[in-house]
């Protein structure tokens, strides 16, 4: 599967942040939905 810019989004998010739950904040979306994302990539 490609990277998808959504994926993008939430990654450069987990970066900034440096915590999956602050990323999954700022970014609307419960912990286990955001680790999904990254963990798809």
């Amino acid at each position: 599967m490609d990277m998808t810019l959504v994926q993008l989004r939430h990654l450069i998010s987990l970066a900034d942040t440096g915590s999956f739950s602050r990323a999954a904040e700022r970014q609307h979306l419960t912990q286990p939905a955001l680790s999904r994302s990254i963990a798809a990539l």
